[in-house]
């Protein structure tokens, strides 16, 4: 089985449309996003549109660290649209963006590991 990584596209506040290369990972329960991406970017170059506050991220090992939660206008995976999709911010080194599992069941996504490919069944 491998990795599922695929391009998506964020919308913020700035009407900056963002195209990012993002892990689609069912382990993951919420949705990251990194300050600064692969590309040199950051978050501030598209614009968040609502800070939602700050919340712990606890990790497989025990770690635990606090980052902010905040969201977008439009997030858009294989061209199906999301309004308002939020993100917990983190400093990430590996991946600009990590798709979770309770916006993949809210979008209908169905991950096929085998081929590395992704479907909806909402659409």
């Amino acid at each position: 089985m491998g990795l599922i990584i695929k391009e998506i596209g964020i919308l913020g506040s700035k009407n900056k449309f963002k195209r990012l290369k993002a892990l689609f990972d069912t382990g993951a329960t919420r949705n990251y996003i990194s300050n600064h991406f692969s590309d040199n970017e950051s978050v501030d170059d598209i614009g968040i549109i609502e800070y939602k506050g700050k919340d712990f991220v606890i990790f497989p090992d025990g770690f635990e660290k606090m980052g902010s939660i905040i969201s977008f206008k439009l997030l858009k995976v294989e061209n199906i649209p999301l309004e308002n999709p939020e993100f917990f911010l983190l400093d990430m080194k590996m991946y600009d963006v990590i798709i979770g599992a309770l916006l993949m069941q809210e979008m209908g996504i169905i991950l096929n590991p085998y081929i590395k490919e992704i479907s909806f069944c909402k659409y």
